[in-house]
């Protein structure tokens, strides 16, 4: 069975075995707002109860990335967590989404106009991204889509693979539930190494 294994400038940040998951995701994210340069995102499902429940559990979330952070994910054989995960409890799990954020979702279109007319503190911002020692991939986000994600998605159905996706979306895309441009979509083998550098 695979882990995660994540580190950020050669230092480690966690690891993310399957001893303690049925899934986990892993995220960097940024858009051209910020104020930080891109933040990094680690979850996942523990092992199912008998029910069919389980717990929500953070490695790091959020964790901010500045301009010339390497962060590197390493999908490896192993299945120990370090640190072990932290389960995450909601004030009031059964409120609506738009009570806990302060926003109606889908976002209203004054509500849109206002967020898209934001500083763009990010707007030099540039991600560079390797998949296994392939070439270079320059990600920046523009005026027209402002979001960049990287997304990597593990479950034990397919515990062989992790799910690498890499895409630009506009906040119009997210609202819409669109998906916006995908720009690499692959499905990595064991011993799989993936790399982002945030620059500005």
């Amino acid at each position: 069975m695979p882990r995660l294994r994540l580190t950020k400038n050669g230092q480690p940040i966690c690891t993310v075995g399957s001893d303690d998951v049925w899934m986990f995701s892993a995220s960097v994210w940024a858009d051209i707002w910020g104020p930080e340069s891109s933040t990094l995102d680690v979850s996942g499902g523990s092992k199912l109860r008998p029910d069919g429940g389980h717990d929500f559990l953070i490695w790091a979330m959020p964790h901010d990335l500045a301009a010339g952070d390497s962060v590197e994910f390493n999908f490896e054989h192993g299945a120990t967590s370090d640190p072990k995960g932290v389960i995450f409890k909601t004030e009031n799990p059964s409120a609506p989404a738009s009570a806990k954020t302060g926003a109606s979702w889908p976002p209203s279109e004054v509500e849109m106009l206002e967020w898209e007319s934001r500083v763009a503190k990010n707007a030099g911002l540039t991600w560079t991204f390797v998949l296994n020692g392939a070439a270079p991939i320059c990600v920046c986000p523009d005026a027209s889509r402002q979001h960049v994600s990287l997304h990597l998605l593990w479950n034990e159905e397919r515990h062989d693979r992790l799910r690498v996706s890499l895409s630009k979306s506009s906040l119009r895309d997210i609202g819409d539930r669109t998906g916006g441009e995908e720009l690499l979509l692959e499905y990595a083998p064991l011993s799989s190494r993936i790399q982002v550098v945030v620059g500005a």
